[in-house]
């Protein structure tokens, strides 16, 4: 890890987990931060892969200011077309719980996946509804050196094809909808180990989620190479859980990072304030 000593002693990190996960105390994300702040909590970030902030209580535009700080926002795509994120109640009517209940990283369907989301829940469920993380840099540093060796050099093909359904949504016409169904048919790759651009560590990348097949294997290769890394990434080892307060914020590296929600929260709303950061802007501004 680098240390970048706090500019003021309010600052602080509280890890919650041995290698991924930290609360960070004495930042006011609703204010315009200076550029040591920003490199205080950025460093956090790459040290901790999720960070969370408490109580903060942002609106989706002082979300989006926050965010700023550590890059361009990006839209989801998808999203944008079908008029936003479907309301509760017409995903329960299509039985479609969340998008965000298997292991994914946002957007790894685009060609240049956002680097980092920022999510906050306007609306807390009354019992569940936690956040998961799973460090994907600990999971690769674990493989045994043959099957380190395998994944290496392999590229796996990406589809939004999770997405599909939302070409039906209440606020989709016809046009829209082909453009939703040709998003959920594009292939996109990505190899399945990246070198994090910061770090310069090692690290697996996205290996379920939209993650549909490896490059130049069988599928039966495919399936059992992916099914064989699935099972070990979600090793609880690997995972921190974030218990949600009103107000927080949960900052990650989609980079070397999976999450998902945690699905026990009964019929209660859920709904997600969320921004992410293009990776074109690694240095921030």
């Amino acid at each position: 890890m680098t240390t970048i000593e706090a500019p003021t002693t309010l600052l602080r990190v509280e890890p919650i987990h041995p290698t991924i996960g930290a609360v960070i105390h004495g930042v006011d994300a609703s204010r315009p931060l200076d550029p040591a702040t920003v490199a205080f909590v950025r460093q956090a970030l790459l040290d901790h892969k999720a960070i969370f902030l408490r109580g903060q209580h942002l609106d989706l535009e002082q979300q989006g200011r926050f965010a700023e700080h550590f890059g361009d926002l990006t839209p989801h795509p998808i999203q944008e077309l079908a008029g936003g994120y479907p309301d509760f109640e017409w995903l329960m009517q299509q039985s479609i719980r969340t998008r965000a209940e298997g292991w994914h990283s946002d957007m790894a369907f685009l060609p240049e996946p956002p680097f980092a989301t920022l999510l906050t829940l306007p609306v807390i469920p009354p019992v569940g509804g936690d956040t998961l993380f799973l460090d994907l840099e600990a999971a690769y540093n674990d493989l045994s050196e043959p099957v380190r060796t395998l994944v290496d050099d392999l590229t796996v093909i990406h589809y939004a094809d999770n997405f599909q359904d939302w070409a039906w949504g209440p606020n989709v016409d016809e046009a829209t909808r082909n453009q939703i169904l040709s998003w959920a048919a594009r292939p996109v790759e990505h190899p399945l180990v990246r070198v994090h651009p910061e770090t310069g560590r090692r690290t697996l990348f996205a290996v379920t989620g939209f993650a549909r097949r490896i490059k130049g294997l069988t599928e039966t290769e495919s399936k059992g190479i992916l099914d064989l890394l699935a099972a070990h990434v979600s090793r609880t080892e690997y995972v921190a859980r974030f218990r949600w307060s009103p107000g927080d914020i949960a900052f990650w590296d989609n980079r070397t990072v999976l999450h998902r929600a945690s699905i026990d929260f009964g019929d209660a709303p859920r709904p997600l304030q969320r921004v992410t950061i293009n990776e074109f802007a690694v240095n921030g501004h």
